[in-house]
């Protein structure tokens, strides 16, 4: 088993200068992509964990850093890598947060071999409605209901005619 970790050790100190290697055919072309995006359902004022996901990587050696409002944001987790096909990797970060309106974060990804950067933004779209509009709107359909029975009931007796015999 030490063999093995040795083993292991020696190849991931070998990464960085498989990069150097001109056009080898291990290095996926472009730089990384960063995207940015939420765990749960976006809801103002609930608890939300931001992700920001960083695909074409190699090696995997990377800083990744948060903003809000272009302020850093300290105390977020640490950064997963994860091996995909070949050589090529991609790394997940977190960051524990509480959405307002007027939010605005970014994912800042600098790649440590070339000092490349790639930058993920994230603003609050789509967010699913509050229960007090739903409780609302329920309230105001339920009452429009009970209106229409008491209008009809009442239209109903107001036309009603008495059958005449004649």
């Amino acid at each position: 088993m030490g063999h093995e970790q040795n083993r292991g050790a020696a190849l991931l100190q070998m990464l960085p200068l498989l990069w150097l290697l001109p056009h080898s055919w291990a290095v996926p072309e472009g730089f990384p992509i960063a995207e940015v995006f939420t765990l749960k359902p976006l809801e103002f004022g609930k608890p939300n964990t931001l992700v920001c996901f960083v695909s074409n990587l190699f090696p995997p050696m990377l800083t990744v850093n948060w903003q809000h409002h272009s302020i850093p944001v300290e105390g977020f987790g640490p950064t997963f890598v994860s091996a995909v096909d070949g050589l090529s990797f991609q790394a997940f970060s977190y960051l524990n947060f509480t959405p307002e309106s007027s939010d605005i974060f970014s994912c800042i990804v600098t790649h440590e071999i070339d000092r490349y950067t790639a930058i993920a933004y994230w603003v609050p779209r789509n967010a699913l409605p509050s229960d007090l509009l739903e409780n609302v709107l329920c309230g105001v359909a339920f009452g429009l209901g009970v209106l229409g029975i008491i209008v009809g009931i009442v239209l109903i007796i107001y036309f009603r005619k008495p059958c005449s015999g004649d």
